[in-house]
C-alpha cells in the first residue's frame, strides 16, 4: 500500500531528533481512489516525511472508519491548526465555553497520528479516535494520500487551513527546537526545508491537494492570514459551512475568545499541556520561556530570515506552485 524511502543524506540526518527517530519519505502506491479535484492536477499527490515508526500504523490510519458527522481539521504544521480547532469546536458545539474550558482541546479534537510520531508516548491516539463519542473532531497533519481512504467516499466535514510558507518555516523552526528537541543550527534546518527532508514536509503540495477540492460541499478552505486580518468574515463562512446561526454579539465574543492574546493564555486551548508532555519525553532540555503559541503574526519571517534565504524560499515556492491557480497570502 505504501512505499518508504529512508532519508540518509547528511542534511537529513542532521535534522533528525531522538524523540521521533529516523525519518523516511512515505508514498502511497495506488492513488486511484483519491479525489483529483477541480484542476485535475497532473502532479502526483503529496508524499510526506515522517518517522520510521509511522510505517507500523500507516495502514491502520488509511483503513480507519470514517463517519459522516466527523469534522476533520487538516493542516500542515504551524499553519493555524490549534486556532482552527478551537474555532470549529466552539461553533459546532453551540459556543459551550464552559465545556471547552473543562475539557482540554487535545481531548476535544484528538491528534490522530501523534502516537506514531512520538513512539515513547504511552497512549494510542488512533484507538482514542476510534473510541471518541460522535460527532468526532479529529486533527491531522497528514497529506491527502495518507489520510483514511473513507474520507473521499463518506465525505465528512473537512476544514483545511493554509499559511504562507515563509511564516510557517519561521514558526516551525522554533517549534522543532523546543517541542522536538532539535539542537542543530537554524541554517541547517532552513536548508533542510528547501530540500524537503524535515518532518511533515513538503508543505506546498500538501496545500495544493486540498486546494484542488476546495469547492466540494464538505470542504472549507481557509487561510491563517484571513483569520488574522478578518476573523469576522471567516466566522461567517464557518457558520455557513456548519449550518449554524449565531447573533452578532455571540460572534463578537467568539472573535475575542479567539484573539491571539486570549488564546495564548487559555491553558485549555493553547497546547501548553502538549508542550509539557514533549518536554517530559525529550532527551534535550527546552527553554522554559517557550510557548506553543509564540507570536501568531503575519510577516514575522522578515525579522528572522535573511534576505538571501527569503529569495531562495520565494524561488522554492514558485517552483512548487507552477501550473496552479493557488497563491499564498502575504
Amino acid at each position: 500500500m505504501f512505499s518508504y524511502k529512508p532519508l540518509t543524506s547528511e542534511l537529513a540526518q542532521a535534522v533528525q531528533v531522538p524523540v521521533n527517530g529516523p525519518l523516511v519519505e512515505v508514498h502511497l502506491n495506488d492513488t486511484s481512489d483519491l479525489p483529483r479535484g477541480v484542476e485535475n492536477r497532473s502532479t502526483p499527490p503529496a508524499h510526506c516525511v515522517l518517522n520510521e515508526h509511522y510505517r507500523l500504523s500507516a495502514e491502520r490510519i488509511r483503513n480507519l472508519t470514517v463517519y459522516e458527522d466527523d469534522l476533520w481539521i487538516v493542516t500542515a504544521p504551524k499553519c493555524g491548526t490549534t486556532w482552527t480547532q478551537e474555532m470549529m469546536w466552539l461553533l459546532d458545539n453551540d459556543l459551550n465555553y464552559e465545556k471547552a474550558s473543562a475539557i482540554n482541546l487535545i481531548d476535544r479534537s484528538i491528534f490522530l497520528e501523534f502516537c506514531t510520531l512520538v513512539p515513547s508516548y504511552e497512549q494510542d491516539t488512533i484507538t482514542l479516535v476510534e473510541r471518541m463519542a460522535r460527532p468526532r473532531h479529529i486533527k491531522s497533519h497528514l497529506p491527502m494520500a495518507l489520510l483514511p481512504r473513507q474520507l473521499w467516499t463518506i465525505k465528512p466535514r473537512i476544514v483545511y487551513c493554509a499559511r504562507n510558507p515563509k511564516d510557517m518555516v519561521t514558526s516551525f523552526f522554533h517549534h522543532y527546537r523546543h517541542m522536538h528537541g532539535y539542537v542543530g543550527t537554524r541554517e541547517t534546518f532552513l536548508e533542510a526545508i528547501l530540500q524537503d527532508v524535515v518532518m511533515f514536509q513538503p508543505q506546498i503540495p500538501h496545500t495544493l491537494d486540498f486546494w484542488s477540492i476546495r469547492n466540494e460541499q464538505n470542504v472549507l478552505f481557509i487561510h491563517f492570514e484571513e483569520m488574522k486580518r478578518n476573523m469576522a468574515e471567516v466566522l461567517e463562512r464557518a457558520c455557513k459551512f456548519l449550518g449554524k446561526s449565531y447573533t452578532q454579539a455571540q460572534l463578537k465574543r467568539l472573535e475575542e475568545h479567539l484573539s491571539f492574546d486570549v488564546m495564548k493564555k487559555n491553558d485549555s486551548a493553547n497546547n501548553s499541556i502538549l508542550l509539557k508532555l514533549m518536554k517530559s519525553i525529550s532527551t534535550t532540555e527546552a527553554k522554559d520561556s517557550f510557548q506553543f503559541m509564540r507570536k501568531g503574526q503575519v510577516g514575522s519571517h522578515r525579522d528572522e530570515l535573511s534576505g538571501e534565504y527569503i529569495q531562495r524560499l520565494n524561488a522554492y515556492i514558485e517552483k512548487h506552485l507552477k501550473g496552479s491557480s493557488f497563491k499564498f497570502i502575504e
